[in-house]
């Protein structure tokens, strides 16, 4: 079985800061991981042996400066959140050549697509049910996660997901100016369609970012980043050891979860996350009730146009609804009718 390919977009070249560099109290030990918008380090307490820190060093940028004065303004509100997969910066400063930094609670863990290339399908979608988890309790304290990146997403050994909580932003007023700003640290083609045309954060782009990361996790790119061949219409064909109808089902989750037009995706992460129990389970899920698997023929064969859509047009060209839909009639077409059903 192939195990697809799992990436962390390329991050800008950042001078990496000298070990034992004082950032106020803590001291660098060794850097970590790169990300978009900067470098994680660990840390000591100069005053504390027993205490260590991560530290997210940003790129000096309006940005960063930005989104350290809404931290400054929310750090209160922040540090009530009180999850075991949620961590939140407790401190804040700027080195001494004008890096802006954040200190986080450590983890012993590496970011979703490094932790998940040696896991299992299956391993890697309990991930994301973690992660919509963790989101629901957020939700439940007004908050949402306004811009996904993966790189922020840790993992530890016991494979407990970890959201470290830089792109968290209260639940927006779409009629404030204020909220349409952009989101801390954003992975390129994590941000929802309306959110490029500078609508504010909702549920509905929440759910865009997570179906990105699905999408990553599942085959190894997001769906921007596929062709127009027959041979990408579906992410699930990655997993030969699924069965069709599990392929099927899979693909119709992944395809709600990024489509372009919000009402057509899920309502909310919380949604998510029950479709993906339902898949696991082996069960039917609202992709597929939006799209129901269509009844026999009388000759026992099943109806192509009521086959699952194809990856949505603005994803791939015009190429891709005919490529999509002729792989998915394929693959219906060559399973029996009535074991789709008993399946599905």
């Amino acid at each position: 079985m192939r195990m697809p390919e799992l990436a962390l977009p390329p991050a800008a070249a950042m001078p990496l800061l000298g070990e034992g560099l004082a950032l106020g109290v803590w001291r660098l030990t060794q850097p970590l991981h790169a990300c978009d918008g900067g470098q994680w380090y660990g840390a000591q307490h100069a005053l504390a042996a027993d205490r260590s820190a991560a530290v997210l060093v940003l790129h000096r940028s309006e940005r960063a400066a930005d989104q350290m004065l809404r931290y400054a303004d929310q750090a209160g509100e922040l540090g009530q959140l009180q999850h075991a997969g949620i961590r939140v910066p407790s401190d804040s400063g700027v080195t001494a050549a004008g890096q802006p930094y954040l200190i986080l609670e450590p983890v012993d863990g590496r970011p979703i697509l490094l932790a998940g290339s040696g896991l299992p399908l299956r391993e890697r979608l309990q991930l994301v049910v973690q992660l919509c988890e963790a989101l629901r309790y957020a939700h439940q304290q007004g908050w949402l996660l306004a811009e996904l990146d993966p790189a922020m997403l840790w993992v530890d050994a016991q494979q407990h997901l970890h959201l470290m909580g830089l792109g968290l932003a209260h639940m927006p007023d779409p009629a404030d100016p204020f909220e349409r700003g952009s989101g801390l640290l954003a992975a390129p083609g994590y941000q929802a369609p309306e959110r490029l045309a500078g609508e504010p954060a909702s549920l509905t782009t929440e759910v865009y970012g997570l179906g990105v990361l699905l999408c990553s996790l599942v085959d190894g790119r997001q769906p921007a980043e596929l062709g127009d061949g027959i041979e990408d219409a579906s992410l699930a064909a990655a997993w030969p050891s699924l069965g069709m109808a599990e392929r099927i089902s899979l693909d119709a989750l992944l395809r709600k979860a990024v489509a372009p037009q919000p009402a057509k995706r899920h309502p909310s992460a919380e949604a998510l996350a029950d479709d993906l129990r339902a898949w696991l389970a082996g069960d039917g899920h609202s992709a597929l009730a939006l799209t129901p698997m269509p009844a026999p023929a009388a000759a026992g064969t099943i109806a192509v146009e009521s086959a699952v859509p194809a990856w949505p047009h603005s994803v791939a060209g015009p190429r891709r609804w005919l490529l999509g839909g002729l792989a998915i009639a394929a693959l219906i077409a060559a399973a029996a009718a009535a074991r789709l059903h008993g399946l599905l």
